[in-house]
Formats: C-alpha cells, structure tokens, sequence
C-alpha cells in the first residue's frame, strides 16, 4: 500500500475545495463536475463526499434549500437540521 504525505491530502483537499466552489460560482459546469469525481479513484470519492457533506453542514442546509436543484441531485432528500447543527 502507498503512503500518501500530508501534503498530498493537502493537495486533494485544496483541489476538491476548488472544484465545488468552480461549480458553485457556474465557473464550472455540473456535468463538468460530475466528469471530474467519476475520474476519481473510489477512495478519493468518499474523501471528496465527506467534505462535501463538511460544507453543507458548515452552510446549515435545509431541505427548502434543494429547490432549484438539477433534477438528477434534487431526487436526495437533505434531512432536517438537527439539535446538534
């Protein structure tokens, strides 16, 4: 198995981090994005989701948030906030 450094998961971070906010701002197209991920190792997938998932968290999104959505992301239900969000 290949040790990544920490400069590395830097990289990926810095990377995905670019990408979301890209998509986000309409730099980059959804599909583009899509395009991207499915390049992505399996791994490397789950790291791009959790922090994902970390930045909703961090923007409190609500289920009346997903209004305006594509079609082919609104089908996922966001959960209410909970307590502890």
């Amino acid at each position: 198995m290949i040790e990544r450094s920490s400069d590395d998961s830097h990289t990926y971070r810095r990377e995905t981090e670019r990408i979301v906010n890209e998509i986000a701002q309409g730099l980059r197209t959804l599909d583009a994005g899509v395009g991207w991920f499915s390049g992505l190792a399996p791994s490397r997938r789950q790291a791009v989701l959790q922090e994902v998932a970390g930045y909703a968290m961090q923007a409190h999104i609500t289920a009346a948030d997903q209004r305006g959505l594509p079609a082919r992301i609104s089908g996922t239900e966001v959960p209410p906030r909970c307590g502890g969000w």
